[in-house]
């Protein structure tokens, strides 16, 4: 009977444990890479220590985001079988697909709705810390030390600026959901003052491209989402006005980054040394040779942790840049784990868009299908989910937004 009290205690504080780990991780994933590695191991470590695995185990069953999490897992797991990289590649590979085991496991420990409500403002915090720290430094009134790693031409702070301003985006749209259902004016009013200062900081202050791709897609979403064709209209006049505003004024970082990118991709197409030179350039080129590792192993791809050498063997004598990643996240897949791998990525993500309808209000529903927007266009031009800060958000995100789903009433609608 002592015994069993104790172990009851133990269990019941190590569940607490993981649920303020859990928290603190959302804070710390746009900080600090070190920390994010810390806390993800007390999760584990302190899950592990309590009690009640067949409820755990019916939670998961219940919930589709977190099996077809497994299962992809899994795909890599089977994927190291026939593996043609080298041990270090292939375990290198595995270790990074094994953080979406961590979706079923953040499900569960964010069952409880004051945990998820703590773990977003932890989240938020983080990124307003952050927006607040680019802001001075923009302005010049903060030293470039530590950890910044920015300066006032390029106010990035914690993490290198297309991580900055993905995370910016999406928070620039966090703030506007907020601010669309807060039930205070006041509340509403410094939401909507968040969200511009966030989207003026992904736009005109630090030179991320895939943020401000990431941006101007939620803009188009919130649009169709809340007031279907009209508000895609809007949408594409905001996004016509904030043109008008990047050509006006040709110091922003917005004219910047488009104006390079047009110029490296023209270079591209008319010489092979500019392809190779430019970051556009190279990205087609990348994009090219993986097209073509798919095509010579459709089914399967080359194994987990094989994309280097199968790369490198593509590009062998050519003079071509070896690359062990192709800044795509479905090539990468596609190129490890055939076609039958995209499959089963593509349906996590169409899974995910789909059952988000069934969450319990329609502030869950925005923010879990713009979390999911986000990821993958960034995917299209980054490899988010091998990437350190970008694949612990979304595995973080996942199992915090999807872990609401038990007690959801039956779908409402999309809109």
């Amino acid at each position: 009977m002592t015994g069993s009290i104790a172990y009851g205690a133990v269990s019941r504080g190590a569940e607490k444990t993981a649920r303020w780990a859990a928290v603190a991780l959302g804070f710390s994933i746009p900080i600090s890479v070190a920390l994010d590695s810390v806390l993800a191991l007390v999760i584990l470590l302190v899950w592990l220590l309590s009690a009640g695995y067949s409820g755990k185990s019916g939670v998961i069953r219940a919930n589709p985001v977190a099996w077809l999490a497994i299962a992809l897992f899994f795909f890599y797991l089977i994927g190291c079988t026939y593996s043609i990289g080298n041990h270090e590649d292939m375990l290198d590979g595995l270790g990074k697909a094994a953080r979406l085991m961590f979706i079923p496991l953040l499900i569960i420990v964010f069952q409880d709705a004051g945990t998820r409500r703590r773990a977003w403002y932890g989240f938020i915090g983080a990124m307003l810390i952050t927006m607040l720290l680019s802001y001075l430094l923009w302005l010049g009134l903060l030293p470039q030390w530590g950890v910044i790693r920015g300066d006032t031409a390029n106010p990035f702070i914690f993490k290198m600026h297309i991580t900055h301003n993905l995370f910016m985006a999406f928070i620039a749209f966090v703030c506007v959901v907020q601010a669309r259902y807060a039930t205070m004016p006041r509340r509403r009013g410094i939401w909507l003052a968040l969200a511009l200062l966030a989207a003026f900081n992904v736009l005109f202050m630090v030179q991320g491209r895939t943020g401000q791709l990431v941006l101007l897609a939620l803009l188009v979403y919130l649009g169709v989402a809340w007031l279907r064709w009209r508000g895609l209209a809007i949408a594409l006049i905001a996004i016509g006005v904030l043109a008008a505003l990047a050509y006006a004024l040709p110091s922003s970082s917005l004219h910047q980054r488009a104006a390079l990118a047009y110029h490296e991709f023209a270079a591209a197409q008319s010489s092979a040394a500019a392809t190779m030179s430019s970051s556009v350039g190279l990205r087609m080129e990348f994009y090219r040779n993986t097209l073509e590792i798919v095509r010579q192993r459709p089914l399967l791809g080359a194994g987990t942790g094989g994309f280097r050498q199968a790369y490198a063997e593509q590009v062998s004598g050519s003079g071509r840049v070896a690359t062990h990643n192709p800044h795509n996240e479905y090539l990468m897949v596609a190129a490890q784990l055939g076609l039958a791998g995209l499959a089963l990525l593509l349906a996590l993500f169409a899974v995910q868009w789909r059952v988000a309808a069934q969450l319990p209000s329609m502030r869950e529903q925005m923010l879990a299908r713009g979390m999911l927007l986000s990821i993958m266009m960034a995917s299209a031009v980054s490899s988010t989910l091998i990437d350190h800060a970008e694949g612990w958000f979304y595995v973080w995100m996942s199992g915090l937004l999807f872990a609401a789903l038990k007690s959801a009433a039956p779908a409402r609608g999309t809109h």
